[in-house]
């Protein structure tokens, strides 16, 4: 198993776990349970990890599920026509 992504709460791991698997790879967290219930304990991250087989699949996928993501959050970034909710109409 190899790490693609250390996440630093145990919702983001389990997102992005489901997000890989929802693209037919499966996905191991191993500080599932031990972020759940002593967030304390999982300092270093919370990893997410796949089959070395499914590696660079997986990265891809995380890429775009966090292109996507930024688009979301702020989309008058990508909206060059779009009023900035800054201007006096």
């Amino acid at each position: 198993m190899i790490t693609v992504i250390t996440c630093s709460n145990p919702a983001e791991a389990m997102l992005l776990k489901s997000v890989l698997e929802a693209n037919q790879i499966p996905a191991y967290v191993p500080e599932e349970l031990t972020a759940q219930a002593a967030v304390h304990f999982a300092g270093g991250g919370i990893r997410v990890m796949v089959d070395e087989e499914n590696v660079a699949a997986a990265q891809l996928i995380l890429a775009e599920a966090e292109a996507a993501f930024n688009d979301e959050e702020d989309p008058e970034e990508h909206d060059d026509d779009a009023p900035s909710p800054h201007q006096q109409p």
